[in-house]
């Protein structure tokens, strides 16, 4: 049961950092996100060496990133960071 909440835990921060990534502009801090992902994975397939975690890793990882893509959409905006979705803006 706890590792299910650690799994939980860290594929919901690692989708999220995707999800900040794929939507910023082309700064440096769209690269800290990045690799604060990236960092994420490297220290989760450290602690939990299970073959079928890693694999739940990166397949939760990836569903929290299409849930919140839909989630922030509908909302319009990352409320914590005030985000908005790429091509939002209507000129």
């Amino acid at each position: 049961m706890i590792k299910t909440l650690w799994l939980l835990l860290w594929s919901f921060l690692a989708g999220h950092l995707l999800l900040i990534f794929s939507w910023s502009d082309f700064s440096i801090f769209r690269y800290i996100y990045s690799l604060g992902a990236l960092f994420i994975g490297i220290y989760f397939f450290k602690t939990y060496e299970s073959k079928w975690m890693r694999i739940n890793f990166v397949v939760v990882a990836i569903l929290f990133y299409f849930i919140l893509t839909v989630v922030y959409v509908i909302v319009g905006k990352i409320p914590i960071i005030n985000l908005e979705p790429p091509g939002l803006e209507m000129e």
